[in-house]
């Protein structure tokens, strides 16, 4: 099975341009983790994600912060949103994006995500966004086969 038999086409996207707080508000309005950054010509330069917004407000080094709750606690985490949430996603956004073509079999987008811990990958045709698979894409084509 190729991956174009399982993808969602109508792809909800971001802007490279648009603010982070944008971004973080359509995440959180269609209840998705990520979403691809595309450009005018409808290209994937990037990817953004939940993850990608706590990044910002955690400290850079916060593998090597101790007592992480004392320093930064809720609060403070919300205060830095709030300084930040101006900045533009191409300047958070992850630039190194997995692309399948859409002929790719479904297999092979599977090992892919979980080797490379992704939950979604852009689907592209002629170098466009003409899709998206998720991880329950997969789990749900999993279940259909089993009549479920």
């Amino acid at each position: 099975m190729k991956v174009k038999d399982i993808m969602t086409r109508e792809v909800k996207t971001l802007s490279p341009d648009m603010s982070v707080k944008d971004a973080a508000v359509k995440l959180f309005t269609l209840q998705i983790s990520g979403l691809p950054v595309v450009d005018a010509e409808n290209r994937v330069v990037g990817m953004f994600t939940e993850k990608d917004i706590i990044k910002m407000v955690l400290p850079s080094n916060i593998e090597q912060v101790e007592g992480l709750t004392q320093l930064f606690g809720g609060e403070a985490l919300e205060k830095k949103f709030a300084r930040t949430a101006d900045i533009k996603v191409s300047e958070v956004m992850r630039r190194e994006v997995i692309c399948v073509d859409e002929d790719t079999d479904v297999a092979e987008v599977a090992k892919m995500m979980i080797v490379k811990k992704v939950r979604r990958i852009p689907v592209v045709r002629d170098n466009k966004l003409a899709g998206i698979v998720a991880r329950g894409d997969i789990v749900k084509q999993l279940l259909k086969k089993e009549g479920l």
